[in-house]
C-alpha cells in the first residue's frame, strides 16, 4: 500500500518566492555623485581662496560686486553641504540600503535650485559687464537675448525643483530633459555674451603695444574661462538625455557649478591685477586699501623760491704791478675791466 503524496509538495507550478528587486547598479549613480563632489569639494577650496583674496585686496571696492562675491560664496557653501549630506546619506547611512537611490533624498532635490542660482548670478554679473563696456545698441541687443534666454534658465530650474519634490528619482527621469533645458540654455548665454565680449575687446585696440598685449591677454582669458563652463555644460546636456536612468548628468553638473563661481571669481580679480601688475611683479602695484597720510617733511610748506635769470663768471690774473685785472662775462656777452675796490697790497 503506497502513501499518498503530497501533490501540492511536488508540483512544478508552484510559486517559489520572489526575489529582491532589481538594484540599481553603484558605479553610474553612487560612483557618478562621489566622483563629482570629490572634485566639487577641490574647486570650492579654490573659491574661498579667490574670495579671501579679492576681500584683501580691494575691501573699497563697490557694493554691488562685494555683495555679489559674498552671495556666491554662501550658495556654493550651501551647494558643497548639500553634496555631502547626499554622500553620507547613501553610503554611510544607507550602506546596506542601496534601493533609496530608487526614492532620493531632499539633498539632491535641493541641488537642483543651488545650481540654477548659482548660474543666474554669475550670468548676471557677466552680462551687466558686457552692458558697461559695450555701449553700442548691438552689443545691448546680443546682452538683452542672452537676458531672455537667463529668464528660461530662472523657469526650467523652477519647473525642475517642481518635479524633483513631486516625484521619486526613479521617476524623475522621465523629466530629466528639464535639467537638460537648463545647461542648454546656460551655454547659450555663455556663447552669446562671451562672443560678444571678445568682439568689443578687438574693437578697443589703441595700436600701442602695451595696451593692446593686455587686451589680448583678457581675450585669451575670457575665451578659456566662457570655453570651460560651455564645455561641462554641454556634457550635462548631452548625458541628461541620453542617459536620464542614472546620476551622471549630476555628477558632472556639480563640477560645472563650481566653475561658474572659479571662473567669476577670477575675472573679478584678473581684471585690475593684470592692469596694475609691474614687469616681473606677482603683486598689483596699487591696491584699493586706505592709504597712510603722509608724514614728516611732506607736510612742511613749500616756499617758492626765485632763481637768478643771469650769471655772472668773473676771472682774475695778476700783473706785474701787484694790481689785479678781472674779467666778467655775463649772457650778453664778455668784458675785462679794472675793479677799483680790489687791490693787492
Amino acid at each position: 500500500m503506497s502513501l499518498p503524496s503530497n501533490s501540492t509538495a511536488a508540483s512544478p507550478s508552484m510559486d517559489l518566492p520572489a526575489g529582491p528587486p532589481p538594484l540599481p547598479a553603484l558605479d553610474n549613480t553612487l560612483g557618478a555623485l562621489l566622483i563629482g563632489t570629490f572634485l566639487g569639494l577641490m574647486l570650492y577650496g579654490l573659491t574661498v581662496h579667490q574670495t579671501y583674496r579679492y576681500w584683501r585686496l580691494y575691501p573699497r571696492d563697490v557694493s554691488w560686486l562685494k555683495c555679489l562675491v559674498l552671495g556666491i560664496l554662501m550658495v556654493e557653501t550651501l551647494h558643497t553641504t548639500l553634496c555631502m549630506i547626499a554622500v553620507y546619506y547613501h553610503l554611510v547611512t544607507n550602506y546596506f540600503n542601496p534601493a533609496t537611490l530608487l526614492v532620493g533624498h531632499w539633498s539632491t532635490r535641493l541641488l537642483t535650485p543651488t545650481t540654477g542660482v548659482t548660474i543666474l548670478l554669475c550670468q548676471s554679473f557677466y552680462a551687466f559687464r558686457v552692458y558697461l563696456i559695450g555701449p553700442h545698441y548691438i552689443y545691448r541687443l546680443l546682452v538683452s537675448v542672452a537676458i531672455v534666454f537667463m529668464v528660461c534658465v530662472c523657469g526650467f530650474t523652477t519647473a525642475a525643483t517642481v518635479e524633483g519634490f513631486r516625484l521619486s528619482l526613479d521617476d524623475f527621469k522621465q523629466v530629466s530633459w528639464l535639467i537638460s533645458a537648463v545647461f542648454g540654455c546656460a551655454v547659450v548665454v555663455d556663447m552669446c555674451l562671451t562672443g560678444t565680449l571678445v568682439v568689443v575687446l578687438l574693437r578697443s585696440r589703441t595700436g600701442f603695444k602695451r595696451t593692446d598685449s593686455l587686451i589680448e591677454v583678457l581675450i585669451i582669458y575670457s575665451i578659456n574661462t566662457g570655453l570651460l563652463t560651455s564645455i561641462f555644460g554641454v556634457l550635462c546636456f548631452i548625458f541628461a538625455i541620453i542617459l536620464p536612468g542614472n546620476l551622471v548628468y549630476i555628477g558632472i553638473s556639480i563640477v560645472g557649478v563650481k566653475l561658474y563661481a572659479n571662473s567669476v571669481l577670477a575675472v573679478s580679480l584678473s581684471d585690475r591685477m593684470l592692469a596694475g601688475f609691474d614687469a616681473g611683479s606677482f603683486e598689483p602695484s596699487h591696491s584699493l586699501r586706505p592709504t597712510r597720510e603722509p608724514v614728516g617733511p611732506w607736510k612742511v610748506r613749500q616756499v617758492p623760491v626765485s632763481l637768478p635769470t643771469d650769471t655772472e663768471i668773473a676771472f682774475s690774473s695778476m700783473r706785474s704791478g701787484g694790481d689785479t685785472a678781472m674779467s666778467t662775462m655775463g649772457e650778453g656777452g664778455g668784458s675785462l675791466h679794472k675793479p677799483d675796490d680790489m687791490v693787492f697790497e
